[in-house]
C-alpha cells in the first residue's frame, strides 16, 4: 500500500535548504504529512548536511545519490529517481525552491505524474539566458500551478510572460523567514568566528561560484582589484568546491586573499554580519546583506533581484578591474542604504504560502 503525503518538498543545494526550512516547519506545525526529499545535488558536507543542524530542521526522508557530473546527466538521474519516488508514494502537491537543477528535475517529474506543483521564489529574472539558473526559472514557472513570488517586480515578470494571474501570488521572501529566525544567533556568533579565523582588522567577504565567472580573465580582474585593498583590509573568500578546483587547476594567483573552506550557514552569515563589504556573484547573498544592512557589490552584469538595488544595500558592478576598484572605494565612504523597508520581508512568508494552498 502506498504511503500518503500532503506535500513533497524537494531540495538539492544549500540555498534550497534555507528556503525550505521555514516552510517544512510551518507545514508540519499544521499537521501536514510531508515527504522531505534531498536530491544530493550538493555533496560537500559544509554545504549540505551541516545545514540541517544549523537550521534545526529534521533530516530528509529520502536522500538520492545524484552523481557529481554535468547538468544534463544530473537532470536525467534526478528525473528517473524522482519519478520512482512519486510513483511509489501517493502525493497531493510537490513544492520546489529557487532555480537549481534539482528544482527543474522535481518540477518535470511532478508534472509528468500530473501532480500539483508550487514554486517558491517564482518570477525572478536576470534576462541572461546563458545562465542555467535563468533557463530553469522560466521553465519551472511555465509549468507550475502556484507561483509564489518574493516581490512585485517578480509578479510583473510573470504577468509579462502571459502566465495566468490567478496562479501568481506575492508572498514575500522566504529566505528572510530563515534569516529573521536565526538573526540573534548570527549576530552573537560574529566575535567567535573572527577569533577562529584570526581576523584582527576590518575585512571584506567575497564569494564566487557562478560558472560564467570561472575564467582566468574574470578571476584575475576580481583578484587584481581586491589586491589594491589588502594592505588595509583582510579579504576572506570561503571557496565553493567549484571555485577551489578551478583556482588549483589553473594556478590562479590570489594575492593576499584568504581562501578558506565553505562555512556553515550560521557561521558564514556571522562573518558577513561583521564585514565592511561583501563582493559576490550569489543571488541569495544580495538579499541577506540587504536585510543585514551590509554593503554588497555584485560581481555580475545583471541581477534577478533588482529590489536589492532599488531598496537595499546592493549594487551591480560588472567585472572590469578599474570599475571594481572604483566601486569598492565608493562603498567604503558611503552606506548604499540606511533604512531597509521591503514589502513582506517580515518572516511570515511560510504562513502566507500555507494560507493560499489550504484556504
Amino acid at each position: 500500500m502506498k504511503e500518503k503525503y500532503d506535500v513533497a518538498l524537494v531540495v538539492g543545494t544549500r540555498p534550497n535548504f534555507v528556503k525550505a526550512a521555514p516552510l517544512l516547519e510551518y507545514f508540519e506545525s499544521k499537521n501536514l504529512n510531508i515527504l522531505f526529499i534531498h536530491t544530493g545535488q550538493h555533496k560537500d558536507k559544509k554545504m549540505s548536511s551541516n545545514i540541517f543542524n544549523d537550521l534545526d530542521i529534521r533530516n530528509p526522508d529520502i536522500t538520492l545519490e545524484t552523481p557529481t557530473v554535468n547538468m544534463s546527466e544530473q537532470l536525467s538521474y534526478m528525473l528517473d529517481a524522482l519519478n520512482d519516488v512519486f510513483t511509489k508514494n501517493e502525493i497531493s502537491k510537490v513544492g520546489v525552491f529557487g532555480d537549481v537543477t534539482s528544482t527543474l528535475a522535481a518540477s518535470l517529474a511532478a508534472k509528468n505524474k500530473k501532480l500539483e506543483l508550487f514554486h517558491v521564489e517564482s518570477g525572478l529574472r536576470s534576462r541572461n539566458m546563458e545562465m542555467p539558473e535563468e533557463r530553469n526559472r522560466i521553465m519551472v514557472d511555465s509549468i507550475s500551478d502556484f507561483l509564489f513570488a518574493p516581490s512585485d517586480d517578480a509578479v510583473q515578470n510573470l504577468i509579462e510572460e502571459n502566465i495566468d494571474s490567478e496562479k501568481i501570488f506575492s508572498v514575500g521572501n522566504i529566505m528572510i523567514d530563515t534569516l529573521k529566525k536565526n538573526y540573534e544567533k548570527i549576530k552573537n556568533g560574529t566575535d567567535e568566528i573572527l577569533k577562529q579565523l584570526n581576523i584582527k582588522n576590518e575585512y571584506f567577504v567575497t564569494t564566487i561560484h557562478r560558472p560564467s565567472n570561472l575564467t582566468e580573465e574574470n578571476l584575475n580582474n576580481i583578484f587584481n582589484a581586491l589586491s589594491m585593498f589588502t594592505n588595509k583590509y583582510s579579504v576572506i573568500l570561503p571557496a565553493h568546491p567549484r571555485l577551489k578546483k578551478y583556482i588549483e587547476e589553473n594556478s590562479i594567483k590570489l594575492k593576499n586573499i584568504s581562501l578558506i573552506d565553505p562555512m556553515s550557514y550560521i557561521d558564514f552569515l556571522s562573518l558577513v554580519n561583521g564585514s565592511k563589504l561583501v563582493l559576490t556573484d550569489s543571488g541569495g547573498l544580495q538579499e541577506e546583506t540587504t536585510f543585514m544592512n551590509v554593503n554588497c557589490l555584485t560581481l555580475r552584469n545583471e541581477t534577478e533581484r533588482p529590489i536589492t538595488v532599488e531598496l537595499g544595500t546592493n549594487k551591480v558592478i560588472g567585472l572590469n578591474t578599474e570599475n571594481i576598484i572604483s566601486e569598492i572605494n565608493n562603498s567604503l565612504i558611503s552606506k548604499l542604504s540606511n533604512e531597509i523597508k521591503i514589502k513582506n520581508w517580515d518572516g511570515n512568508t511560510s504562513e502566507r504560502i500555507f494560507n493560499i494552498l489550504y484556504k
